[in-house]
């Protein structure tokens, strides 16, 4: 019997070699016939092999699939491993003509399992599985330049589909960053933003991880343009900073001058002017004068005069004066009559603050009444912390911890980045002069105030700890707020002097405590000289440092020495 089916087998191999395949399965057939009444796996899987390959040759690639998964499962049967490698080789050149090249990458990793001693066939299958990656991504090629072409044609629809195939095909991260950007153009002319986002953002994903800077950019600037097109524009904004890090790093200045001009245009929608005369005089400070955009100055001189014409409404007028009013009213209060009554005050001024913030449309008045309302909050909370029991050293730092609080709050709502509210070095030496400036301050204060001593001993311990503490709680945390964040906010609706007169009279009033008429036009002259630093230069490391060195001396020096 099993010599009358090797007949067939070998008639029918005849016939394959002579090229006739339709003869050779029909002489298999008569093998497998007779075979299927025997246990001879072994022999089974050599007809079913020839047979896949039999159709194989009639490029019936789908019953060749079948034969050869029948003939993989009788060598198994069998446990001759060299067929089943054979076999499961087979089938990976078979998913590879139908483009099932991760189906054949899978076959080929399982063919050499079984292939352990046999160099030459592994070889020869290592160069299949490495084939399909380039087949693969010729194909994948094939689809996008087809896509791109749809797509410059306007059919947006079709160019998707070719995107989507692409994209499935492609391995490495720049080139599906790549589909998905364009996925997300075309949504976003099909006007379906939300898909737009969340491809841009996937394509953002795949562009971070081989570190392509210049793919991340144009991924991050265009959720910026989608934000901006919806007036969220701090949102827009947030992305658009993303956007020019990423193009500075990548060298690509023409892209940094387009992202940062309309980075510029939210802030002139908003009427921030003044925010945006700083943003396009730092991108001024930032590169060369042949890497400037040909009409920045056009732009900068027309915000300026914008800016120069920036006052606040009648009604904003009366609301921040009544503030104003309101809070040395309190200040007058806790420190002379009743501190319940003053934290009542203070508590009806957040609230007031809260309310119109919520109900004005404006957006830099809002921002300004939000910012302010961190005033109040910190003397509800430094009235209310029991402090009596502890060392007046650590008043300092206790109160800062509101004061921080509030400061990122505001610098996070607002989408505030940290070169706006100053955190920057500015120009060395003039910041290191206005720091200096400190120790004069400090001494004009102690002679007005001549405070006790807040450290026990005069030694290099209690200085540097007590230091360490007064720059960090009063000159950072006091300066951050009221300048960098308060100020800043103000400009956009003062301007620029009246903002640092206005922010003086606030940062005044809370000093009413010290029941000097003499030390309150002292800090009001200080306040003045910090703001129009801060104006002046955009940077609060300066007066940092001065107003810590200033209140370093007041409180532990000169109360030793003098």
């Amino acid at each position: 019997m099993e010599r009358e089916a090797d007949n067939y087998f070998n008639q029918g191999y005849t016939f394959y070699e002579d090229g006739e395949p339709e003869k050779a399965l029909e002489n298999y057939q008569e093998a497998l016939e007779i075979l299927k009444a025997t246990e001879n796996h072994d022999q089974m899987g050599n007809i079913f092999l020839e047979m896949g390959n039999s159709y194989a040759a009639l490029k019936d690639c789908d019953k060749s699939l079948k034969m050869y998964e029948s003939c993989q499962k009788h060598y198994q049967k069998a446990k001759n491993q060299e067929g089943e490698a054979f076999a499961l080789a087979n089938i990976g050149v078979i998913h590879s003509h139908l483009k099932n090249y991760e189906k054949a990458r899978d076959s080929y990793k399982k063919a050499k399992k079984k292939l352990k001693n046999d160099k030459e066939s592994l070889k020869e299958i290592e160069s299949l599985k490495k084939e399909t990656y380039h087949l693969q991504k010729k194909d994948a090629e094939n689809f996008y330049e087809k896509a791109i072409r749809l797509h410059d044609k306007g059919k947006n629809k079709e160019a998707l589909g070719f995107y989507k195939k692409a994209l499935n095909l492609f391995t490495d991260k720049t080139s599906r960053g790549d589909c998905l950007l364009e996925m997300g153009n075309i949504q976003a002319a099909l006007k379906n933003d939300d898909k737009a986002l969340d491809l841009y953002q996937k394509s953002q994903k795949e562009y971070h991880g081989p570190k392509d800077r210049l793919g991340e950019g144009f991924a991050l600037s265009n959720m910026g343009v989608i934000h901006d097109k919806r007036k969220e524009y701090e949102e827009a904004r947030y992305y658009y900073q993303k956007a020019l890090y990423k193009f500075e790093k990548a060298g690509d200045t023409d892209s940094y001058n387009e992202i940062s001009a309309l980075m510029g245009e939210t802030y002139e929608v908003q009427g921030a002017y003044g925010d945006a005369l700083k943003h396009h005089q730092y991108h001024l400070e930032k590169f060369p004068t042949e890497h400037h955009p040909a009409d920045i100055h056009k732009q900068i001189d027309s915000i300026k005069d914008k800016l120069s014409q920036v006052k606040p409404t009648r009604n904003e007028s009366l609301i921040l004066i009544s503030y104003l009013l309101i809070l040395i009213g309190a200040e007058v209060v806790t420190t002379y009559t009743n501190v319940e009554v003053g934290l009542l005050l203070h508590t009806f001024i957040l609230f007031g603050l809260l309310i119109n913030s919520s109900l004005s449309t404006n957006y830099t008045f809002t921002n300004l009444l939000r910012s302010m309302m961190a005033l109040p909050m910190i003397r509800i909370v430094g009235l209310s912390i029991p402090i009596l029991n502890i060392p007046a050293l650590y008043w300092f730092p206790i109160i800062s911890i509101p004061l921080f609080a509030a400061s990122v709050v505001i610098i996070r709502s607002q989408k505030l980045t940290l070169k706006s509210v100053g955190l920057v070095w500015g120009k060395l030496p003039l910041q290191l002069l206005v720091a200096l400036t400190g120790v004069g301050l400090g001494l004009t204060e102690y002679l007005i105030l001549r405070p006790d001593p807040l450290i026990p001993v005069f030694n290099l311990y209690y200085l540097l700890l007590g230091s360490s503490f007064i720059i960090i709680s009063t000159g950072l945390a006091e300066e951050l707020l009221f300048r960098g964040i308060i100020q800043k906010n103000a400009e956009n609706i003062f301007g620029g002097l009246m903002s640092v007169l206005y922010v003086s009279l606030l940062f005044t009033s809370l000093h009413i405590g010290w029941e000097s008429i003499l030390d309150l036009i002292f800090v009001f002259s200080v306040s003045m000289f910090y703001g129009f630093v801060f104006y002046k230069t955009r940077s609060i490391f300066g007066i940092t440092l001065s107003h810590g060195i200033s209140n370093s001396f007041l409180f532990l020096v000169f109360p030793f020495l003098l």
